[in-house]
């Protein structure tokens, strides 16, 4: 049943009758089309909404062909029949992974550093890309167009490969624009929605994990089920916040002004 999902979204198998190679993945962009290749449902052509969940995807894929690699062979079936195919998911995955992780450092985050070049002109103040079309970036999400929710759905979920899709630079942009859109939406609207459980992990990514992690245990436990909060639990949110990089100099946090409301 897992390689249905693995069939559908990414199949690395070319001899394939019932499900096309590579449905999502745009091989020159580096990212993918949320509703496949070539299709094209909007006026502006084909889009992708959340990158890190595209990458979540890819980082499972690469997972579940490890898992299915040594299963196959504690089974005694060496590198032959079944195995080999493992391999070509996991190592898909990891390619795939690798490639959509650089795509959302360069379509979706926005930030300049000493090793990052920001792909969009100057009047383009937001931090992240809501949604990418074929023709046009847009500051919104298919379900909400709040500031919130576009910052949100760049960061979520919280996964090994996380750690190389956060850059600290452009975490110390986001992160105070994500807060300001968090308290600015009021009645504790981010923690309700479990948006908070993104704004504690980005700020252990710029240095401050102590008070990320008094954050996270502040949470209700209620909020793990929310829409913004589910996939995640409190144990996850502690361990990716504890497992932050030390960041020798914290991070100054950037929170500058968005022309685009």
């Amino acid at each position: 049943r897992a390689m249905l999902y693995v069939r559908d979204i990414a199949n690395p198998f070319a001899d394939d009758n019932y499900f096309p190679q590579f449905r999502q993945k745009d091989w020159y962009l580096g990212s993918s089309w949320a509703s496949g290749f070539i299709s094209a449902d909007t006026p502006h052509g084909r889009n992708q909404e959340s990158s890190s969940e595209a990458i979540a995807a890819y980082e499972a894929m690469a997972l579940y062909g490890d898992v299915m690699i040594d299963a196959f062979r504690n089974a005694g079936q060496g590198v032959t029949g079944s195995a080999k195919e493992a391999k070509l998911v996991r190592n898909a995955g990891r390619l795939m992974t690798a490639m959509e992780v650089k795509a959302a450092q360069r379509y979706w985050h926005v930030w300049n550093s000493t090793t990052h070049y920001n792909t969009y002109p100057a009047t383009y103040k937001e931090p992240v890309v809501g949604m990418l079309y074929e023709t046009m970036a847009s500051f919104q999400t298919w379900f909400s167009g709040g500031d919130v929710a576009s910052f949100g759905i760049q960061v979520l979920p919280f996964t090994p490969v996380s750690e190389r899709n956060t850059d600290p630079d452009w975490a110390a942009k986001l992160y105070p624009a994500f807060k300001k859109s968090c308290e600015s939406s009021g009645n504790d609207f981010c923690v309700k929605s479990g948006w908070s459980i993104a704004l504690c992990g980005l700020r252990a990514a710029i240095g401050e994990r102590e008070n990320a992690i008094e954050d996270a245990k502040s949470i209700p436990e209620i909020v793990f089920e929310s829409p913004g909060g589910n996939g995640h639990s409190l144990t996850n949110t502690l361990w990716y916040i504890s497992t932050r990089p030390d960041v020798t100099q914290q991070m100054p946090l950037k929170d500058e002004e968005s022309s685009m409301t």
